[in-house]
């Protein structure tokens, strides 16, 4: 046994403490509001389809236990890229199937390095992955597999975006933007920024130089007949610690393809990051996510609310459809989830793995979830 072991971890332990205490975090741009509440849900709005079933199709998917498996679904199949399990290990392998419980390994030596908080878009029938990070890298690479995943190809291995995870992106028209996100698990550097790529990450342009307040990571971006919502998220600093007065739950708009935003101010839902939220029929679903809890316990808690909205009639127009998704009780207590993914398909909601940690690095899910979406809301 190394007798030096000890000392090496306390040297450790005493760094990441100075470390801790050197990290400074400045006043928020856009506070979130003052009156403090927390937890799953709304104290004041009650969900209008209590009676929603949740159905755990399968409890353990093969591809393991996993935080923020990155994918969705092309061409009727699900896919599941990356992620992270505990503190520790590190995914690099990609994973398809047809009905959400019967798996098969498309690759698990794809080229690109092992990473958790990347992000992954479809274009054309190609899967395209971007940045990431592992447990001391972070990258700014740029990878397309044009067969399903059993391939793939480096297309730009140092995009000007520089290097980043926890950002989002979407695709419009065939366009990737690609938004915010940090460097640095100490000393965080977030990063106001919307980049755009036309030829599927091969070369990219600084769309705009966004509010600095929408320099973050965790949040959800949105699409909507070309009109760009970007919600919630997180300013913590380091990474594993909750920035309270950095968590939001505010509501961007652009009408411009991102070249300009537009608060529109808070949505009912408490300040979170690590939720996920998709279009569908016009309308935007917002599920779970880490969000505060009492203030007597300091703690952070694990959503189950599921909100849908409708842009169409403004802010206003929130509402908080369900309280028990994952089959949690229908109250403020932690019990759900964060970094999951959410896919919405044959009028259904779908949540694929996810995170269930609140103070360690554990414990995740590998599990798959359906919901039918009531259809007075379709």
């Amino acid at each position: 046994m190394d007798k030096n072991k000890p000392a090496i971890t306390s040297k450790l332990i005493i760094l990441a403490i100075l470390l801790l205490l050197l990290t400074v975090y400045s006043e928020p741009v856009v506070a979130s509001p003052d009156e403090f509440w927390y937890g799953s849900g709304s104290e004041t709005l009650t969900a209008t389809h209590p009676d929603m079933q949740w159905e755990r199709l399968i409890k353990a998917a093969p591809w393991g236990k996993r935080a923020m498996p990155r994918g969705g679904l092309l061409d009727g199949q699900f896919y599941v890229l990356s992620g992270r399990a505990g503190a520790f290990r590190i995914y690099g392998d990609t994973w398809r199937s047809a009905d959400g419980v019967n798996w098969e390994m498309m690759s698990n030596k794809p080229g690109w390095k092992a990473r958790a908080y990347p992000d992954v878009e479809f274009v054309q029938g190609n899967i395209i992955l971007m940045g990431g990070q592992n447990l001391t890298t972070f990258y700014n690479d740029v990878w397309r597999s044009q067969d399903k995943g059993k391939t793939w190809e480096l297309i730009n291995g140092n995009a000007p975006w520089g290097v980043r995870a926890g950002h989002h992106t979407s695709v419009m028209s065939d366009d990737i933007y690609l938004y915010a996100g940090g460097r640095n698990s100490f000393g965080r550097l977030f990063y106001p920024e919307l980049w755009v790529s036309k030829d599927q990450g091969t070369t990219w342009e600084l769309r705009a130089v966004l509010p600095e307040d929408m320099g973050r990571a965790g949040m959800q971006v949105v699409e909507i007949d070309g009109t760009i919502y970007f919600m919630g998220g997180d300013h913590d600093n380091p990474v594993f610690v909750a920035n309270w007065p950095g968590r939001r739950n505010d509501v961007w708009k652009s009408d411009n393809l991102g070249e300009t935003w537009e608060l529109l101010g808070n949505a009912p839902w408490v300040p979170r990051t690590g939720h996920q939220c998709v279009a569908a029929n016009k309308k935007i679903i917002c599920i779970g996510g880490h969000v505060r809890g009492p203030l007597d316990k300091k703690a952070q808690y694990l959503a189950h609310d599921l909100w849908i909205w409708d842009p169409r009639n403004g802010m206003e127009g929130w509402q908080l459809v369900n309280n028990q998704v994952w089959g949690c009780p229908d109250n403020q207590d932690s019990c759900g989830k964060s970094d999951f993914l959410l896919v919405v398909y044959d009028n259904k909601i779908w949540t694929i793995g996810g995170d269930r940690e609140v103070m360690a690095p554990w414990p995740q899910d590998n599990d798959v979830w359906v919901a039918e979406i009531p259809a007075d809301l379709l």
